[in-house]
């Protein structure tokens, strides 16, 4: 055993240099996590991105230590400069390589080939560089290259995390420069250029060679100005072609793409911020010209859409130009901040909401709605149109934002506006009501659509949120609860039987779909279903839409107006429930209890499929 390792100050030496290997692995993995899911999440979405994502960083993590094969522990001995490398590469690779899988349509394969060609060999090539070498005795060296990258993995997800909630992105370019910097710094430019005899070979000996003593390192200041040229050559050249080819964030000004798709649609994009919930996006499939239009309709090509993306989930979306449709010219459209004619909503879903406008079973003229989950704000521009008093709550600024000034959403007052997240917010109201004296807002209709990226937030439909939201609602008050999944599923039964808890079992539920739909339907196809509840005693009747209902919409004429046919039976619902029963699901949801989030997590890549066909791939691609 090496003397320095078998004295006090020679352990306490390799423990400190042990923390901060790991320590400098963690605070660099995780600005990589960061970074790769930052970049990728926007085309595959949260769960299938995340589905392997670690199985493939601590496999990356063992590799360096491992090295399995000759040429590589050769290759990974120059590790610095691997690290700048792989770190230089990587902004390109994220987005290039991810559009690339993204269009074979598996949301499975896809994101397994990107982490195998990306992740992998970037995250091995950062790991080697905290690898221990000769100077530690065999068996201290093989425990000490296990236990530091599996020890930093944590750490690198949990300040990832962290990051994630910042709207600022890392960039890996500069800690590229950094590292080739070190590497630079550290390397020794002359063994191989000079060489003088060692001593003058006996006989039958080779002459042998070595290094001049005097060129073993060069000048500081050679030294110096290979640092100086690296760098300028870096920022002034490599540094515009290595960066990602995603927008600014967050873009100063709208950005048309200079040329149509492979699908002919030609996109602007308005909006692009990383925010609280991550990449807010307002973009366009832009009205082509007049001559191409009656083309344009012939081929089915997408255009004349304006929609508002979260990541790879579509928040919702409204027509424009030509495809701006008002049922008489006495009606009215809604126009956006700048004077854009906005038409209906391509979801419609957020006007089934409005039939809470309609239930007649409760005695009372709703005055005032809530509004839980703003999306493009077509439930809450209704309400406001309809003379409702009209308040939200929304956790992301960035989707606020995106409503006011490119959907029509009109100003609220400030005392309806919350910009926070909806649980805490009931909480807080639910114990303000307890107080005595108390007097606050009691809402006619509140609207829950909190569906985003393949899933919902489950925290915001187990019984004890839904208890604390019924405080804040007028005992005749209705609550229109959006669900996105199947209709017949485990997931659907679970939430119907918690607002049947919640607000005592007067329920009705309704479907979005053009058409008419059967059994096998209704199993097997993903739809937004809307659950109508309220605490009111008596059983929920809807009366007719009227034309002053319809707010000029064509498509509110068609969603209100056909409201019964859409009308789902319950019963075929609790069918399921005994099933429910034997698997060992709770009855209905609960914080301590809620397996919501599971369930969701199983038909996120239906979902990621279902968006990729209501989209083409370059509005995805385009971010």
């Amino acid at each position: 055993m090496p003397k320095s390792l078998r004295s006090p100050g020679g352990s306490q030496g390799l423990l400190l240099k042990t923390f901060l290997n790991g320590l400098s692995l963690a605070v660099t993995l995780s600005l990589v996590l960061f970074t790769y899911e930052r970049a990728v999440i926007p085309i595959y979405a949260s769960v299938p991105t995340r589905l392997y994502l670690p199985h493939f960083a601590l496999l990356a993590l063992a590799i360096p230590h491992f090295q399995p094969f000759k040429h590589l522990r050769r290759l990974l001995q120059w590790k610095w400069f691997v690290a700048g490398l792989a770190l230089a590469l990587a902004p390109n690779a994220m987005y290039w390589v991810a559009i690339w899988t993204a269009r074979w349509k598996d949301p499975y394969l896809g994101p397994v080939v990107l982490h195998a060609v990306v992740l992998l060999p970037l995250v091995s090539a950062i790991a080697n560089c905290t690898v221990f070498h000769k100077d530690v005795p065999k068996p201290t060296l093989s425990i000490m290259n296990m236990a530091v990258p599996f020890a930093s993995y944590p750490i690198a997800t949990y300040l990832a995390g962290i990051l994630a909630s910042q709207p600022s992105l890392f960039d890996l370019l500069i800690l590229s420069d950094l590292t080739i910097n070190y590497g630079l710094v550290h390397a020794d430019f002359t063994r191989s250029l000079a060489v003088v005899p060692s001593s003058k070979p006996s006989k039958g000996q080779k002459k042998r060679v070595s290094l001049s003593p005097s060129l073993s390192m060069p000048p500081i200041w050679k030294k110096f100005a290979a640092l100086t040229c690296f760098n300028l050559f870096f920022f002034l050249s490599f540094y515009r072609i290595l960066h990602s080819p995603v927008l600014p964030d967050p873009l100063k000004l709208p950005l048309v793409l200079p040329k149509p798709t492979a699908d002919g649609v030609r996109i602007q994009i308005l909006s692009s911020v990383q925010s609280t919930t991550g990449l807010i996006v307002v973009g366009e499939a832009m009205t082509p010209p007049k001559k191409d239009l009656e083309a344009y309709e012939k081929s089915g090509a997408i255009h004349s859409v304006r929609y508002l993306r979260a990541a790879h989930s579509l928040l919702g979306g409204v027509w424009f130009g030509p495809r701006a449709m008002v049922m008489t010219e006495d009606d009215k459209p809604l126009k956006d901040s700048i004077g854009v004619v906005l038409g209906d909503s391509i979801y419609g879903t957020f006007v089934l909401q409005e039939a809470a406008r309609l239930v007649n079973s409760t005695h009372k003229a709703p005055e005032n709605a809530l509004i839980i989950g703003l999306g493009a704000g077509i439930a809450a521009t209704a309400f406001h149109r309809h003379n409702l008093n009209v308040s939200i709550i929304e956790i992301d600024p960035a989707v606020y934002n995106a409503a006011r000034k490119f959907f029509g959403l009109p100003d609220l007052g400030p005392n309806n506006v919350f910009l926070e997240d909806a649980r805490g917010w009931a909480a807080r109201k639910h114990d303000e009501s307890q107080k005595p004296g108390t007097e606050s807002t009691l809402y006619d209709i509140v609207v829950h659509d909190c569906f985003s990226g393949g899933g919902v937030p489950q925290q915001l439909f187990s019984v004890e949120f839904l208890e604390d939201l019924k405080s804040v609602m007028h005992p005749e008050g209705v609550i229109a609860v959006n669900f996105a999944g199947y209709v017949l599923s485990e997931a659907s039964r679970l939430i119907l039987r918690t607002l049947e808890k919640a607000f005592g079992g007067q329920c009705k539920a309704f479907f979005d779909a053009m058409t008419s739909l059967t059994e096998e339907q209704l199993r097997d196809d993903f739809m937004n279903i809307v659950f109508f509840c309220s605490p009111s005693p008596e059983p929920l009747t809807f009366r007719p839409a009227y034309m002053d209902d319809l707010l000029g919409s064509p498509l509110r004429r068609q969603m209100l107006g056909t409201l019964h046919s859409r009308e789902i039976d319950l019963s075929l619902l609790r069918e399921g429930d005994e099933q429910d029963k034997e698997k060992g699901l709770p009855d209905v949801i609960t914080d301590a209890n809620n397996p919501l989030g599971k369930m969701q997590e199983q038909k996120a890549h239906h979902h990621w499929e279902l968006m990729r066909d209501v989209l083409p791939d370059a509005i995805w691609e385009t971010y």
